[in-house]
């Protein structure tokens, strides 16, 4: 999977440049690795891609997949599991683009997004299981004004495999910490300063929930996840009281998936420039896949809208935030074979900026196609915290990475 990002000190403020990133494997014409490649920060067009080089000018080798992250300084943290397949061990590096990329630390288990979080001020954390046989977990933090990362803040083993880890910051590096494990999804409290929260177990899930957190600055969490079952699918929604203290989750919608075809990266919860928080998630209405959003305030879940457009079917890939207090949520449409089965190879990738309004509203545009139908997937987006302009990556024919770049002028 393709992704863009901008290192950042603040949403309106870039420290360094751009960068799109994935990882390829042998097969490809290319060669295998992780790849590189600048943003111009004129057009925000990526520039001609280069392998990802350690500081001794070597292969930079992990396997997908990833963590990408803005990163202190101007540079990006990219966090990945050993490249070879018996090991479970991996590594978190960071680098500025043009250059090489050192370790941070190690890492354990699988990385994805949801293992790497930035803060405001550009302070980059990691979720990662602990080694050995206690099932716990570490989660380390780079300050903004570090050059490393500070002792570890550890959650306490538990019984059973700590999976699918997620974390979240606020503006002075309270983490929150959301993983599944013994059958259950665990949250964890982590204060910057203090004494750490005791875990809480939010609700039993099945084996590959999608999980997103968030922790804000009044002390509060929301986790959401979809909770794909045997046959239905589950989306879920706990919003904390002061002190991170959960109660009982709320059920958004479930409806049948028989099929599995319930996206990896869905639902996504974010904070704006504005500090509002937006939640978007996969949804089905009517027989068709959906994209769905909502606001979030200090009285929890707002009105819940529908963005996509009525007929088609819609997978949530990606939402995030942009310098201007907006947010562009992009997702796939997959097309529909005779039979009525969805077509996961023939997808048309589509998008729509929207904001948060007053009381408790989102308000998206219209849909924008930015590929027609074609072999396409794992679409990506970015905004460049300077122009406001948008990077959007996926794949496409061959493996091969496309974008579209969306400008302010376009709104």
């Amino acid at each position: 999977m393709p992704v863009a990002v901008f290192p950042r000190d603040k949403p309106t403020h870039g420290t360094g440049p751009g960068a799109a990133v994935w990882s390829a494997p042998r097969s490809c014409p290319q060669g295998g690795g992780i790849y590189v490649a600048q943003i111009d920060p004129a057009t925000d067009a990526p520039d001609k891609p280069a392998y990802a080089r350690t500081p001794g000018g070597g292969r930079l080798a992990m396997r997908p997949t990833l963590g990408v992250a803005p990163a202190p300084h101007g540079q990006i943290a990219i966090g990945g599991s050993a490249s070879d397949p018996g090991r479970a061990d991996g590594q978190l590096v960071q680098g500025r683009v043009g250059g090489s990329f050192a370790p941070l630390g190690p890492l354990v288990g699988e990385v994805t997004t949801s293992s790497l979080a930035t803060g405001y001020l550009g302070d980059v954390a990691a979720f990662s299981p602990t080694a050995g046989s206690r099932a716990g977990a570490n989660v380390f933090v780079e300050r903004y004004f570090a050059r490393a990362l500070s002792p570890p803040r550890t959650v306490p083993a538990h019984a059973g495999r700590v999976e699918f880890g997620t974390v979240g910051l606020d503006f002075r590096t309270d983490a929150i910490a959301v993983w599944r494990q013994g059958g259950a999804l665990l949250a964890r409290d982590l204060p910057a300063s203090g004494r750490a929260q005791p875990t809480q177990r939010l609700r039993g899930v099945s084996p590959a929930p999608r999980v997103a957190a968030l922790i804000s600055d009044d002390n509060r969490a929301i986790v959401a996840w979809a909770d794909p079952g045997e046959r239905a699918t589950s989306i879920y929604f706990d919003y904390s009281g002061p002190g991170v203290r959960f109660g009982k989750p709320q059920l958004l919608e479930r409806f049948e998936d028989p099929e599995r075809n319930y996206p990896p990266l869905s639902p996504r919860l974010v904070r704006l420039s504005s500090e509002s928080v937006m939640l978007a998630w996969s949804g089905m209405q009517d027989g068709h896949w959906v994209v769905r959003s909502a606001a979030i305030d200090q009285h929890g879940l707002g009105r819940v809208s529908t963005i996509s457009a009525p007929g088609t079917d819609a997978l949530l890939n990606d939402l995030e935030p942009g310098p201007r207090g907006e947010a562009l949520a992009i997702w796939s449409e997959p097309q529909r074979e005779p039979d009525g089965k969805l077509n996961l190879l023939e997808q048309a990738i589509v998008a729509a900026r929207g904001i948060d309004t007053q009381p408790d509203a989102t308000i998206f545009g219209a849909p924008e196609q930015v590929a027609p139908p074609g072999p396409n997937s794992l679409p990506t987006v970015a905004f460049d915290p300077d122009s406001d302009r948008t990077l959007a990556l996926w794949l496409g024919g061959g493996a091969r990475v496309r974008y579209s770049i969306r400008t302010p002028a376009t709104r």
